[in-house]
């Protein structure tokens, strides 16, 4: 057999199939596996709320690896706030086990992905070890190596390679709304309600599942403290440091057990203010 077919590179082409080659096509003319390849799907729509859906997770050396789905989980799934196209936003979605939301933006390559925090639900350990890899993905940038435009009844594609030489093949799916709506951080659904929030300076030991950190808050000044467990999305906190924020609020259908049955997603940071 000749030397290239052993090789992890042909592996992983071969694995990626019709779909990235197609994908060369979309973007500058150079090789799907070019670092420099074109980070843009500039032939479809590139704003608004977006989902995605990880569809197939092709390692360095060409080898597969399960992805949940059906009666094996909820898949892996990213909603953007402003398309994948923005310089930056708010992702949230699921990681094969639990939920998770942060920030993240345009890169020169491909996407970035700040600030990501999540619920501490546990899961079989096959779905455990899925979401720790990607979530040690996340925290160096993807780069894009192939696009497709939607065709007939599939959506756009794009193939993210992570610092590890990993492929991740995401397929957009439906369900977010008109261009310009801003997304549900839990199920990409629009809606919601706006509200004014106020945020303690400092958060406090609480308990969950586990000891963990809570925001206080309380929805006037007057109004004594309650304890927050969720993430505050879009809030990069300060300790010392109070906010007025306006929030939108959203139900979460089914939330996971050590988790809120509401989200916040902030929309303007009313005030900021040192001390109590």
């Amino acid at each position: 057999m000749p030397h290239f077919l052993k090789s992890p590179r042909f592996a992983v082409v071969l694995a990626l199939g019709a779909i990235t080659m197609m994908s060369a096509c979309t973007t500058t003319g150079q090789p799907p596996d070019s670092p420099s390849a074109s980070a843009s799907l500039s032939e479809t729509r590139s704003g608004g709320p977006s989902r995605w859906e990880l569809v197939r997770w092709t390692r360095a050396d060409g080898t597969l690896r399960d992805l949940p789905h059906g009666d094996n989980g909820e898949p892996i799934v990213f909603n953007f706030s402003d398309g994948i196209d923005s310089s930056q936003g708010t992702v949230s979605g699921t990681s094969g086990c639990n939920r998770f939301t942060g920030g993240y933006g345009k890169t020169a390559s491909g996407v970035r992905f700040d600030r990501i925090a999540g619920t501490r639900m546990a899961c079989p350990g096959p779905r455990m070890d899925t979401e720790t890899a990607l979530l040690k993905a996340m925290q160096s940038p993807f780069t894009t190596v192939g696009t497709q435009p939607s065709a007939g009844s599939t959506g756009r594609q794009v193939i993210w390679k992570t610092a590890d030489g990993e492929l991740l093949q995401f397929v957009e799916r439906e369900g977010v709304g008109r261009r310009g709506d801003k997304v549900d951080p839990a199920t990409g659904s629009v809606g919601g309600t706006e509200k004014i929030v106020y945020i303690d300076s400092q958060r406090v030991e609480c308990s969950g599942v586990g000891k963990m950190q809570c925001y206080r808050w309380r929805d006037a000044p007057d109004k004594p403290w309650q304890l927050w467990y969720g993430p505050i999305e879009g809030l990069d906190f300060e300790s010392g440091v109070t906010y007025k924020l306006r929030v939108k609020e959203y139900q979460v259908p089914n939330p996971p057990a050590d988790a809120s049955a509401i989200r916040w997603q902030v929309l303007e940071v009313v005030e900021r203010r040192r001390g109590n």
